[in-house]
């Protein structure tokens, strides 16, 4: 019987390892999973020694208090490391842990897969770390991620995007529109998805809408949308929209407001590549404090972090971050997306370059074979199906 200790925290590793981990079960159904995770992972068959999800999201980890209660869970699952002895350790998007649970792997001589690296987010300082010394091998999941990761030194297989099997495609905007209740087709909507963790959404989501005023004093034909992610709890975004100049609806399917919109405001990551995706001209913003982990990335940035831009090489969306978050240039990008048809168009030029970029459909797949491959799964005692 083969284990795999799986290791993620944030709402997209959740979301990643949970379609992940039902696909290795598949493939092989007596391998046992263990780890780190949510609760998508969890329902997936994941068992969790920690579910860390809503600590992530409210930004627990960076207090003084969340930084010991790090180091605990640290100790406990390096213990789990040698209680299970895991065939193979993967890491899935951001390294909540840092790189100490795969340094510690690596000591314990097990394999180390990392899927979704901080690489594929074009976040700074990976490279000049010791990141390609504590992972065997990295899943790529864009071509940007692998060409980032042979610059680098490491080992990586192409197995392309999650997003080109987890994204729902089959809504037209004809029918998201109609089952929102939007009536009009003149109606103009903005999305906002603010991000899935609440020290993102507190951060930003009230300057997005101060920013979204000055749209609205000049068009009466608009209709704000914000989108929240299901870790986002209710009565924090009623606290936030309350101090509101101006009603904002607020919708929980992602896929009904992303394909009812003529224009988003998004948080740099997967929910900016899954309107690029689905065609929907976008502005990026990303405002938090500088303790955390992905803002002391973005302030020794490359010139583009939105997951978009790095995927097509080039600034395609623009960013408002950190200190270039500034109410007029946001309203501005959106005014020009809403209402300069060239502007829009060039945008979705650039989009269509997308899926070349990220592989054919089928990436869940390929990831669970690399990952059933590593682990050794399969043999004369175990069931391997195809």
């Amino acid at each position: 019987m083969k284990k795999i200790m799986m290791i993620g925290g944030d709402n997209t590793s959740d979301r990643f390892g949970s379609a992940l981990a039902r696909t290795v079960l598949e493939k092989c159904p007596q391998a046992k999973l263990f780890g780190v995770g949510g609760p998508l992972m969890n329902d997936a068959g994941v068992r969790l020694l920690y579910d860390i999800s809503e600590q992530v999201s409210l930004g627990i980890f960076q207090s003084v208090k969340g930084s010991l209660v790090v180091k605990r869970m640290m100790k406990r699952i390096a213990e789990a490391m040698d209680q299970e002895e895991p065939s193979l350790v993967m890491q899935i998007g951001l390294p909540v842990f840092g790189y100490h649970l795969l340094e510690i792997a690596r000591d314990k001589e097990i394999p180390v897969l990392y899927y979704y690296t901080p690489l594929s987010r074009g976040l700074g300082n990976v490279r000049a770390s010791h990141f390609p010394t504590v992972v065997n091998k990295v899943a790529g999941v864009s071509r940007f991620e692998v060409a980032q990761c042979v610059e680098a030194g490491i080992d990586c297989e192409f197995v392309g995007h999650p997003l080109m099997d987890l994204t729902d495609f089959s809504i037209t905007p004809a029918e998201a529109r109609a089952r929102l209740g939007i009536k009009s087709e003149q109606t103009r909507i903005i999305a906002v998805m603010p991000g899935a963790r609440e020290v993102e959404v507190k951060n930003a989501l009230p300057s997005v809408l101060k920013a979204l005023d000055a749209v609205i004093e000049h068009h009466d034909d608009v209709q704000i949308i914000v989108s929240a992610a299901p870790t986002i709890r209710s009565v924090f975004m009623d606290e936030i929209l309350k101090k509101s100049a101006r009603t904002v609806r607020v919708e929980r399917d992602t896929y009904l407001v992303l394909r009812s919109a003529d224009v988003a405001i998004t948080s740099i990551g997967t929910g900016s590549l899954e309107a690029s995706l689905l065609g929907v001209p976008s502005v990026a913003v990303y405002r938090v404090p500088c303790t955390t982990y992905l803002a002391d990335k973005l302030l020794d940035r490359k010139p583009n972090v939105t997951i978009t831009n790095n995927v097509l090489r080039k600034s395609v969306i623009p960013e408002f971050i950190q200190g270039d978050f500034v109410h007029a240039k946001i309203a501005e990008a959106i005014e020009r997306l809403l209402y300069d048809e060239q502007a829009k168009e060039a945008m979705l030029e650039e989009f269509a370059h997308l899926p070349g970029e990220l592989g054919e459909p089928g990436s869940v797949d390929r990831a669970a074979d690399l990952v059933v491959e590593m682990a050794e799964c399969g043999g004369d005692d175990e069931t391997t199906s195809s």
